[in-house]
């Protein structure tokens, strides 16, 4: 996603990103500067079609993730067009192979009558008219040029920087307040890098200086197809602008809490907070007039980047607005352009060699534009009614038996243990695909004028948030569309979506094991459910408001638990010269840890006093754990494993697995596993948090 575009992002996912609305199904590699949004999905990869069994080179309690995993690890390779590649990449992919036909079924359909199909066709014809791009040449981007370009003083810059689709070093979002989530507020955040995080910039290395270096020559390429004379010197202006900016940026204090990092004030606070900006034209560029609820994130950055705002040379920042404009745009431009975003982005920054082929590009336009209305086709068309019943039933048992564990807690005090129990009881599913679908009545599509298109719909998009901050807030307003791989949750309004596009192998199928699904489908649902009790979520009520209500002795006990989950997985190293952060994925391992306990519980309650039968030799609690072990396969491309390890909140595939069942006694039992085996934890060293 073109990093001056934040505006149109899911409203709270711009706000806070990682600190506190996480994308849990096993996708690690997000859209952002390092990846264009052309690269979607996954190679024609049978995943889940065939069912790969335990390879006898590895013994189970040395490497629980090899010995599940290990026939289709030798049998793949990391493709040259994807980032990833592995069980959730195929099922991305499968369902935009279904989204395809839906839409290329529509357009051979001919004279649609339905507004909304027509307008599906168009964008998606849009999108594929290359030759049509080609024939237009930047004439799209003239006018936003010219507006660049007519800026004469810093309150007409400060107004330029509101506007969507330009970028700004402040981020801008709407999302719920924390003190008061039944009520919006604008959410305001440190932005404006094209690198991905302040290291780039700061960090002296020779390895980074390479990477700065191609930056610049990215750069300065990008402002030559511009019409630049001395693109070479301008580049180094623009770099040196965003060198001050990176300066300038926070780094991630893993110390503070919610409250701390999340401060609200008004507008007068605000103003006098970070005097040195006008923020009554920002606001006003956003459609933002007359609003006085804020929360600030990166405090210390936000209010030192209004500084340099005001200090630096007013004809570089015109000068980097120009550039991010075409860069964050270049994928709906001539080939010149978006060869070069790719070039850098994807084969430099993140080990690509090929792109992916057209469609699929297209396919993530409309998915990226008019996502809900292709959901609903998608459901229509593949999505039984049963499903939902199936995974509400789910659901219900899943949420039964973490109540259970909590009731039988023993380091958590009566106290804390009754607010925990209201929040659980308070929990919303967000199952399959809303009961309302987004209304694009007022978006215009052209089948020739893709630029138009996409910028049509970040302003389209745009101005309905903007009206969401006098409403209250819907509590049950879908953050993905219904045909994604992927689930969220969200502590302020403590919910959760699975969406309908997870509902297919290897994470779920109506007809199969139980087992199948209870490790599978079953884990993320106890995933998403833990994470309104992780290192974060916990800090949120059952309301969604950011307030403290654990007592100290259960603060305590918690933080000594979670203290030994991070040690445990600092020791994990998959590169010789780089290791997981256990801090910076506290959250994900709790997820991980406590989803798979509470969907092991629940499959055992599922089973009463029976044991499963045995299937192709193996018990139910052996198809349970490798049914889990089999949806976090993966083969990353070396640069993007590297870049992970340093931003990422999610650890490796293979520490996701390995790093949970080696703290769960039923794994032990189910494998045999012993002392000796390189997974092996003493009872005593095993990690149980819920």
């Amino acid at each position: 996603m073109p990093r001056g575009l934040s505006q149109i992002l899911p409203p709270v996912i711009a706000a806070l990103g990682q600190i506190l609305m996480t994308a849990c199904s096993g996708v690690s590699h997000q859209p952002g500067a390092a990846r264009p949004p052309a690269l979607i999905g996954a190679p024609e990869l049978q995943i889940g079609a065939v069912r790969f069994l335990p390879t006898r080179n590895h013994a189970a309690g040395d490497d629980f993730y090899q010995f599940a995993n290990n026939d289709w690890l030798e049998a793949n390779t990391a493709p040259p067009d994807r980032v990833s590649t592995g069980a959730i990449e195929a099922l991305a992919e499968d369902n935009d192979r279904r989204v395809r036909e839906l839409i290329e079924s529509l357009i051979a359909s001919g004279g649609l009558k339905d507004p909304i199909e027509q307008k599906i066709a168009d964008l998606y014809t849009s999108a594929l008219d290359e030759d049509a791009i080609e024939a237009r040449g930047i004439s799209p981007l003239t006018p936003h040029l010219s507006r660049i370009r007519a800026i004469s003083d810093r309150d007409e810059l400060t107004r330029l920087m509101g506007v969507i689709g330009y970028n700004s070093p402040i981020g801008l979002a709407i999302g719920p307040g924390p003190e008061d989530p039944d009520h919006n507020a604008i959410w305001l955040s440190q932005a404006g890098l094209g690198l991905p995080h302040r290291g780039y910039y700061v960090t002296g290395d020779r390895a980074m200086a390479d990477t700065q270096e191609t930056y610049r020559k990215y750069i300065a390429h990008v402002l030559g197809l511009l019409g630049h004379d001395d693109a070479v010197t301008a580049a180094g202006r623009i770099f040196e602008l965003e060198k001050a900016i990176a300066g300038a940026h926070s780094g991630e204090d893993l110390s503070l809490t919610a409250a701390e990092l999340m401060r609200s004030m008004s507008l007068s606070e605000l103003t006098a907070f970070a005097p040195a900006f006008r923020w009554d034209l920002f606001l006003q560029a956003a459609g933002l007039s007359g609003s006085d609820r804020f929360v600030v994130l990166n405090q210390t950055a936000v209010r030192d980047i209004t500084g340099i705002i005001g200090s630096l040379p007013l004809d570089d920042w015109k000068l980097w607005l120009e550039f991010s404009f075409a860069s964050d745009f270049a994928d709906y431009l001539p080939r010149a352009f978006s060869a070069a975003r790719f070039d850098f982005y994807a084969r430099r920054m993140s080990g690509l060699s090929k792109a992916p082929p057209r469609w699929e590009f297209a396919v993530g336009v409309v998915n990226a534009r008019l996502g809900e209305a292709i959901g609903q086709l998608y459901v229509r068309r593949h999505v039984p009614a049963s499903y939902k019943q199936i995974l509400t039933t789910m659901v219900s048992d899943i949420r039964s038996a973490f109540e259970a564990r909590l009731q039988s807690n023993t380091w958590m005090d009566e106290q804390t243990r009754s607010a925990a129990l209201q929040k659980l009881k308070a929990l919303t599913a967000l199952i399959a695909y809303p009961d309302n679908w987004s209304d694009y009545s007022s978006y215009q599509v052209y089948p020739d004028r893709l630029f138009e298109n996409i910028y049509a719909s970040y302003v389209d998009t745009w101005s309905r948030q903007a009206e969401s901050i006098r409403a209250p807030v819907e509590r049950k307003t879908w953050l993905t569309h219904a045909h994604a791989a992927n689930a969220f949750y969200n502590p302020l309004s403590n919910s959760f979506v699975l969406p309908a596009g997870l509902l297919r192998r290897p994470f779920f199928q109506a007809d199969t094991d139980p087992a199948d699904n209870f490790g599978g489908i079953g884990a993320l649902i106890g995933h998403e459910i833990s994470h309104a009790f992780d290192d974060l979520g916990r800090q949120f009520d059952a309301s969604g408001r950011s307030i403290d209500w654990w007592t100290r002795g259960s603060e305590d006990a918690f933080l000594a638990l979670t203290q030994r989950l991070i040690e445990q997985y600092d020791g994990y190293c998959p590169l010789t010269d780089a290791c997981v952060n256990g801090a910076a994925t506290l959250g994900e391992n709790i997820g991980d840890l406590a989803g798979l306990e509470i969907a092991y519980a629940a499959y055992r309650r599922f089973l009463g006093d029976k044991e499963a039968p045995l299937r192709e030799g193996q018990t139910g609690d052996q198809r349970f754990f490798l049914s889990y072990a089999r949806s976090f396969r993966e083969l990353v491309q070396d640069e993007t494993a590297r870049r992970d390890l340093a931003m990422s909140g999610h650890a490796p595939g293979r520490y996701r697995v390995n790093g949970v069942v080696r703290n769960m006694d039923a794994w032990y039992k189910a494998f045999d596993v012993r002392p000796g085996d390189r997974l092996y934890l003493a009872p005593s060293e095993r990690v149980v948090i819920w």
